[in-house]
């Protein structure tokens, strides 16, 4: 231990001031020798799962007095502020159940002499890693009350948000979920994390990813909180820095660190808008696509003709930012007629400077299975789409608009939730995602099942013959995450 001797010496010069209150600071007296065993070099734990046991032994431990402190490795030094240390133990063995954020932290075995007062204080690495870092979160309601499953590689945490917030429940149905990093509290705050933003139909929270904890919620997101909770949606800007809202058809927009602002009330705008270069949503007076420009609305150019005064609503959008830059759209017309349409979606098009907008739509009759379907898909790398006719998966494209039956889910089964789901991001066709499926959920007698299917190059689903994940409640939302890093909601 005399490596770990000479650190524990460095860190009582620089924490002196936190060791006043034991005597410590300012003694001229040599150090009583200390002899300690059975303490390891460095310990790593995990959060909200291990327990923190050590058992020293110490010689002439009668004539000392031992507690457990810890400091984080979070502090600039030379700022002349010192951290504040946590006291974990006041005897000599310590049992502490891990509940500190996910970090790196000096873990000091405190050593006083009882006779002189002196401190001696051991100083161990400690690095505390969180389980939450890495699987699958799972967005679902019982009806009344929205949560996350969350599957991760050693278990999983059911009810995510009542996990770690004391029971906390979200009123009402599920809506969405989506990733945010680098979030923080403030425009000035330096300090950036992870975080989901989680909608049901009546309340908004911002979670941290590393510690499950809220840090917004409806009540302090905005700045003049709307009169009337109707969540609807939520857009993560391609560049990850601008956070879109619909709430009542009403449209928000907050830069991270701030909160949200209304934007001008120039449109009604729908709740189903997908991101693209510019957020792409639709106007439900005039029945015409929009584009969301940050905090500001932009109307489509002269190269949008075809998706202006439609006579139709947008009834779903599939955004596909970044290396496809498309989006397919369906449209629903008053006699159950519809349209599907294909949009380019990089900035020159949506903004009027590239033509065309909309390189092919077709017309679809009321029979058709896409103008009757219960939940809707998409494809990011074709121009596929899927989509559930009672308890079966059907696929069609923009190319041809035929209908082929791909896979059934058990019979009874209500499907609630089509999603491709890709990780990380593709940011070159060159470089496969390391996660890569199409994600389909099913729900029956207050139980889910989530079935992870692979998907060849002409579309076609590959069956399982098993779901991969099962819980309690109703699927709508799936995100994928590793090392903290959220996947898109495709």
């Amino acid at each position: 231990m005399k490596k770990i001797y000479i650190i524990a010496a460095c860190l009582l010069v620089i924490l002196a001031g936190a060791c006043s209150k034991d005597d410590s600071s300012g003694i001229t007296n040599p150090l009583p020798a200390v002899e300690v065993d059975g303490l390891e070099e460095a310990y790593s734990l995990y959060t909200r799962r291990d327990t923190l046991r050590i058992n020293p032994t110490v010689a002439d431990e009668s004539l000392y007095d031992f507690y457990w402190t810890v400091y984080t490795t979070g502090f600039v030094q030379g700022t002349g502020q010192v951290p504040k240390p946590d006291t974990l133990a006041r005897t000599k063995n310590i049992e502490y159940a891990v509940v500190m954020d996910p970090g790196n932290y000096y873990l000091i075995f405190n050593v006083k002499h009882k006779a002189s007062g002196v401190v001696k204080m051991i100083n161990i690495p400690l690095t505390v890693a969180t389980l939450t870092m890495k699987g699958w979160y799972l967005l679902k309601d019982d009806g009344a009350h929205t949560d996350f499953d969350f599957i991760h590689p050693e278990g999983r945490i059911n009810n995510w948000i009542a996990f770690f917030n004391e029971g906390r429940k979200m009123s009402g149905k599920a809506v969405k979920a989506v990733f945010i990093p680098g979030y923080k509290t403030g425009l000035s705050s330096t300090n950036l994390f992870s975080t989901l933003m989680v909608l049901s139909e009546n309340d908004l929270l911002v979670c941290r990813v590393d510690n499950g904890k809220v840090v917004n919620s409806f009540d302090d997101i905005f700045f003049s909180k709307p009169p009337v909770r109707k969540l609807q949606n939520a857009l993560v800007s391609m560049s990850g820095s601008n956070i879109g809202l619909i709430n009542n058809n009403l449209a928000y927009a907050m830069t991270k660190g701030a909160l949200f602002a209304d934007l001008p009330p120039t449109y009604r705008v729908s709740g189903v808008a997908g991101v693209a270069a510019m957020d792409i949503g639709f106007d439900i007076t005039s029945k015409s696509v929009i584009c969301y420009n940050f905090a500001n609305f932009a109307a489509l150019g002269s190269n949008g003709g075809d998706l202006k005064n439609m006579g139709a609503d947008m009834t779903w959008i599939g955004g596909y930012a970044g290396v496809r830059s498309a989006a397919m759209a369906l449209f629903r017309k008053p006699d159950g007629s519809g349209i599907l349409a294909k949009l380019n979606a990089q900035y020159g098009y949506l903004a009027g400077f590239q033509s065309p907008l909309v390189p092919n739509k077709q017309n679809l009759s009321s029979e058709h299975g896409l103008m009757n379907a219960s939940t809707i898909g998409g494809n990011y790398d074709a121009d596929y789409v899927y989509y559930a006719i009672g308890n079966s998966i059907y696929r069609t494209d923009i190319a041809t608009i035929s209908e082929t039956l791909q896979v059934s889910v058990p019979a009874g089964e209500t499907i609630t939730c089509i999603q491709h789901v890709k990780y990380p991001q593709p940011v070159s066709a060159t470089v496969p995602p390391t996660v890569d499926y199409l994600a389909i959920a099913s729900y029956a007698n207050g139980h889910y099942k989530v079935w992870l299917h692979k998907v060849n190059s002409t579309g076609t689903i590959q069956p399982v013959t098993a779901p991969s994940f099962e819980g309690d409640g109703r699927v709508t939302n799936i995100t994928y995450m590793e090392q903290g890093l959220g996947s898109r909601t495709f």
